[in-house]
């Protein structure tokens, strides 16, 4: 421990656990003691060894009381702290080479280090001129960061002074910084440094409102700015699209440039403003955005795997004052602003094949945490048919994607043959695995299954047997990657046991990821053909050869797969699997039945209702309440609530093919529009106001809620489900402040926006929600602004420093003294164990 003392202190003892002294008060029957047990020795051997025996329990006592020498010195270590940042650019390691060739250290040790949001050593200015700041994050300035790693590198004994070269720009960190340095015991000096002066323009700030109806005209105003006047290109973005651009003549200093625009079809309205000009050096501030919520009517997207087929639905809501807006399959939203746009997405037979495994975490997330509504039609590709079963998705649906076989089901015998050789080792042969096992699952008792795995040769993992048996997935777990890949034997087992099995439906799918050696694939597929087998393929990853894989699929009557992720393999087998067995598709006519009275099914003509002409089998899940059913008594429409948001699933479609004849029916329309407001995310009660302020990348969030009838209302509780730009999502607890009053922080390090939902609940129900958003621009450190003197000047006072200080005088001063201590146990067990020795060798001697 190093501290500072008074000059007169020069040397000084000091002992830091008295209280074991009190073991020297055992010294007297120490003595008596060894006096009776050393009886043998006589004369001066005896007194001396007692004499010894003493001073080595006095050694020790003083020695556990850790007594230490303290003295004091003037000699001085100074650190040279120079910022690497952005915002700088070098101007700090010129200023800081500058100081050093002019300053008189007076004999003080020097050491140099370089910091942006790390920071780093060096043995002296030419090793850091020629490192890389792209290793200190530049991005940053974290004077915390800097400050704690030079007060760990001051050697002990040594009064220690640091001297910052910065502009004074902190985006993050510590507000205590000074405490930090007087406690210990550091003098931070400071030379402010000026940005490069060079030709810049940024956009230094956007202001939008927080959120507008439909239609209602608001103004986006940008600040540009510019250290030379001239002129420049001001674009205008909304969610990522430019609507609008402005040629303006700036003039040195800040230039208002507004805009004008109307909410339109989006429910979260992303602004962005970006300039370009001639005369410019950073490319990373010349964008900025704000978020705008529109609060209009309800809005639907649709995704479908035929958009030309959503014009009946789209029509009908329209009528009903609902905006649908639809895309392809491959237009799944995958990023949370983006859905958030919406109030209830609708998946019309779109395949979890189609969806990436970011995307269905986004959409589950989206439901639960955000409050969103979710609704899935019935088709040839959805719900188990679309392979998602065991998905994210299916989690929020009310309803499972598998379903208990009938009896006079056809039985099936299902082949699953899998490429086993080297390159599928990893994440491949694990979700090939996977894939494997949640196919056996969807089997039902009087179906078979068989798992052959193959490389070079063929290995007959699961021979075929009743899908119930309950060792098959231990089987299926025992496969290795190993060896090369040749298809044609593990096919010629497969046609061998499905051929002397007596299911009535037969069917093989064939995975691999490489290239086959050759074989009769054509006469093996041509022959499973003829035996009433069908073949489906899955090529997995680009070194998978396609075209024989598609030719294979082709031949055998069955499906050809590709993907690149082998996340997606389970989907691909589950849908597989589902589609041979033949049976979780019902087509027939029958009318829909409600179950019981329920507003959102009020006013619909339920009299005369026409046929649907088929559904998908699925199973509620226990918690879900199911409204319409089949004649049969399947669930045809059932909802419930995942989290925040609600979700239905609808088993027949609403295109025509099953509902042709709902198409014509007087309620369609008015059934779709009533389900889908009830699905739809409900708006803010009006009893909450949420603020946002942000600081050095932390955002602090506060919450105001006043009920106009009991006025501060009592016994809430309060969280945020945030997600980050990146679409991950994490909750925040809210602290209640005051009364009527909930806050919270955090940290913001991304470009881009946050989404958030705030929820006050009462006894576990849900009181008040609110949606917003904040949307984070770039760093502070490309707005290029004048050193901040009085951070570095307010900081150097605390710690009685100077700012500017002159490099010939600042460290000739020696008004400090800094202590060392010098423990002195180690010397006292020293001798200790020398006396020990002493006493042995006294006692062993021979007499004389």
């Amino acid at each position: 421990m190093v501290f500072l003392q008074p000059e007169v202190d020069r040397l000084s003892f000091e002992i830091l656990r008295p209280a074991w002294l009190f073991l020297l008060l055992l010294v007297p029957i120490v003595w008596w003691v060894h006096v009776r047990s050393i009886a043998p020795l006589r004369g001066r051997r005896r007194l001396a060894t007692v004499i010894i025996r003493s001073v080595l329990v006095v050694l020790l006592v003083f020695a556990l009381s850790e007594p230490r020498w303290v003295r004091l010195s003037d000699r001085e270590e100074v650190i040279l702290l120079v910022d690497e940042s952005r915002s700088v650019d070098g101007k700090a390691v010129e200023a800081a080479e500058k100081f050093a060739r002019e300053a008189d250290f007076a004999g003080a040790d020097v050491v140099w280090m370089g910091f942006a949001g790390g920071g780093r050593i060096f043995r002296g200015i030419d090793e850091l001129k020629k490192a890389d700041p792209g290793d200190v994050r530049p991005s940053e300035t974290r004077f915390d960061t800097a400050l704690s790693l030079a007060a760990a590198n001051f050697r002990p004994g040594r009064v220690k002074s640091v001297v910052v070269f910065s502009d004074g720009v902190a985006t993050g960190g510590d507000d205590k910084l000074g405490s930090l340095l007087k406690e210990k015991a550091i003098r931070m000096h400071a030379v402010p440094v000026a940005p490069p002066d060079r030709p810049e323009v940024l956009v230094r700030e956007v202001n939008a409102p927080a959120s507008v109806r439909t239609n209602e005209p608001m103004q986006i105003t940008a600040t540009v700015q510019t250290n030379r006047p001239g002129s420049a290109d001001v674009d205008l973005f909304r969610n990522g699209v430019r609507i609008a651009t402005r040629k303006v003549d700036l003039k040195s200093g800040p230039n208002d440039v507004r805009f004008e625009d109307r909410a339109d079809r989006e429910k979260l309205l992303h602004y962005e403003v970006g300039v370009r000009s001639a005369q410019d050096s950073i490319a990373e501030n010349n964008q900025l955005g704000a978020a705008v919520i529109s609060e209009g009517a309800a809005k639907v997207l649709l995704v479908t795997d035929r958009p030309e087929s959503a014009r009946y639905l789209e029509w009908a809501l329209r009528q009903e004052g609902i905006e649908l807006s639809v895309r392809p399959g491959q237009g799944m939203p995958s990023q949370m602003s983006d859905i958030q746009n919406y109030d209830t997405l609708v998946i019309d037979n779109v395949p979890a094949s189609d969806l990436s495994r970011q995307q269905m975490d986004l959409l589950h997330s989206y439901v639960r945490d955000f409050g969103g509504g979710l609704l899935m039609l019935g088709g040839d590709q959805a719900y188990g048919l679309g392979g998602y079963y065991r998905t994210p998705v299916e989690d929020v649906l009310p309803v499972s994607c598998d379903f208990q076989r009938e009896e006079e089901a056809p039985s099936l015998a299902l082949a699953l043959v899998i490429d086993r050789s080297g390159s599928m080792q990893g994440e491949k042969i694990e979700m090939a695995k996977a894939a494997a096992k949640a196919s056996a699952e969807l089997l039902g008792p009087k179906d078979y299954v068989s798992v052959i795995a193959f490389d070079s040769e063929c290995y007959p993992v699961v021979p075929l047997q009743s899908a119930g048996n309950s060792s098959v997935a231990t089987q299926i777990a025992s496969i290795e990657s190993a060896g090369g890949t040749n298809m044609a034997p593990a096919m010629e087992e497969a046609l061998r046991q499905l051929s002397g099995s007596s299911a009535k439906l037969k069917h093989v799918i064939l995975l691999t990821d490489g290239m086959s050696e050759e074989g009769p694939f054509y006469e093996l597929t041509n022959q499973m053909s003829q035996g009433g087998i069908t073949v489906s393929t899955v090529a997995v990853g680009e070194g998978a050869d396609t075209e024989l894989l598609s030719q294979i699929a082709q031949w055998g009557g069955g499906r050809y797969y590709e993907t690149n992720d082998p996340s997606a393999v389970p989907q691909i087998f589950t849908k597989e699997t589902m589609t041979a067995s033949k049976s979780a598709i019902q087509e027939f006519p029958f009318l829909a039945k409600p179950v019981r009275a329920v507003d959102f099914l009020e006013g619909v003509p339920w009299n005369d209702t026409p046929f649907l002409l088929g559904y998908v089998r699925t199973k509620p899940k226990p918690t879900s309440e199911t409204w319409l059913v089949t004649e049969r008594g399947d669930p045809l429409l059932t909802t419930w609530r995942y989290g925040l948001g609600t979700t239905a699933a609808f088993t027949s479609d609403a295109r025509n093919r099953w509902a042709v004849e709902w198409l014509r029916w007087n309620g369609f329309g008015k059934f779709w529009a009533q389900l889908l407001r009830r699905l739809s995310r409900p708006e803010s009660l009006g009893l909450s106001e949420v603020a946002i302020k942000e600081k050095d990348g932390t955002v602090h969030v506060t919450v105001d809620a006043l009920d106009p009838v009991e006025g501060f209302p009592s016994g809430l509780t309060g969280s945020i489900r945030l997600a980050d730009p990146d679409g991950k999502a994490r909750e925040l607890p809210l602290e209640k402040t005051l009364p009527g009053r909930w806050e919270t922080t955090f940290a913001a390090p991304l470009k881009g926006i946050y989404s958030a939902q705030m929820l006050l609940a009462r006894d576990g129900q849900p009181v008040d929600s609110r949606f917003f958003t904040y949307s984070r621009g770039y760093s502070k450190e490309f707005l290029f602004d004048p050193p901040d003197r009085e951070f570095l000047s307010g900081l150097a006072s605390e710690t009685g420093g100077m700012i500017d200080p002159d490099p010939k005088t600042v460290f000739t001063r020696k008004d400090r003294k800094a202590s060392l201590e010098e423990e002195l146990w180690p010397l006292l067990a020293l001798l200790a164990l020398v006396g020990f020795v002493l006493d042995v060798a006294i006692r062993r001697w021979p007499e004389r």
